[in-house]
């Protein structure tokens, strides 16, 4: 489900306009959501993406019913840069009262399409106080401004030009380098390099109105470990791109005080694309989320 909460306010998402088609957002990009490397990569805007998709449709029952995303498909186009102010715009392609189905579009001021994708959202049958008092005509009405950056260490390190990406993603493990504004703001720490394993201490700001990590949260956050498995197999001067990235949600991670594991694996790696997957568990074992990832390569 989308709404104006933690979430959208953490990534400055918000802007909400509901059409028959579907719902439109917007996003002011900034210094806070850049990676390691000081990029912005689909992660950055994953929240948009699935809450737009996932909006167009909760915003289609009468009443605020709860809806969880089951699946998202994300595709990279031109790189949005700090500053940007990037528009989505969903439109649902199939709908009944189990399922629905929605494709969307984000662009940039330029018009250029940063990244398409679709989704699928489903009806379940749980609800909660902050759920039922939702005021959704209140929620659909657009304001220009949108939400200001948190405040969190949005450091750059220098990285040197020699290292490849497992030592790169040892000195994140380690402290000698920042791991990035991103992984700050989603708690986000590196603890082996090889294959890369990643812990994140889930925020409150992170849960939905049922008290689970929001759908977008979790794209951000696998799509940031598949970013991140990526760069394992970047020699001295290449560079990766993060250029797709399916979800696949199976059961929605509480937020109550565990950690989270991520365990990436590494599928292919040729000279121009690699597939990366990664998997998220807590310390008992239950499978919450699995992603699947293209990642694109210019070797240096």
């Amino acid at each position: 489900m989308s709404t104006p909460n933690g979430p959208q306010s953490a990534f400055c998402v918000g802007n909400t306009r509901v059409s028959e088609a579907g719902i439109s957002l917007d996003q002011q990009v900034n210094h806070t959501l850049v990676d390691h490397r000081g990029l912005l990569e689909m992660p950055a805007y994953a929240v948009m993406a699935e809450s737009v998709t996932s909006g167009a449709y909760w915003y289609t029952f009468a009443e605020p019913v709860a809806t969880v995303q089951s699946w998202l498909a994300l595709t990279a186009g031109a790189r949005p840069e700090v500053g940007d102010r990037l528009h989505a715009v969903s439109a649902m392609a199939h709908r009944d009262d189990a399922h629905g189905t929605a494709t969307m579009t984000i662009t940039n001021g330029a018009q250029k399409v940063v990244c398409s994708g679709v989704a699928r959202a489903v009806r379940v049958g749980r609800s909660t106080e902050a759920l039922r008092a939702l005021d959704k005509d209140t929620m659909a009405e657009p304001v220009e401004a949108l939400p200001t950056p948190p405040d969190i260490d949005a450091t750059v390190s220098a990285i040197d030009p020699d290292w490849d990406g497992r030592r790169i993603l040892t000195a994140i493990s380690r402290g000698e380098i920042a791991r990035g504004p991103l992984s700050e703001l989603l708690a986000m720490r590196v603890e082996s390099a090889d294959e890369p394993v990643l812990t994140i201490d889930p925020q409150s700001w992170m849960a939905n109105p049922l008290g689970a990590i929001q759908g977008g949260v979790i794209a951000s956050i696998v799509g940031h470990a598949c970013s991140l498995a990526g760069q394992a197999h970047t020699g001295a001067g290449d560079r990766h791109t993060l250029a797709d990235l399916s979800v696949y949600y199976f059961r929605s991670p509480p937020v109550d005080g565990r950690s989270l594991t991520l365990a990436t694996a590494t599928e292919r790696v040729g000279r121009r694309m690699g597939t990366v997957s990664a998997t998220m568990t807590d310390a008992a074992g239950t499978h919450y989320v699995r992603a699947v990832a293209n990642i694109a390569y210019e070797r240096g």
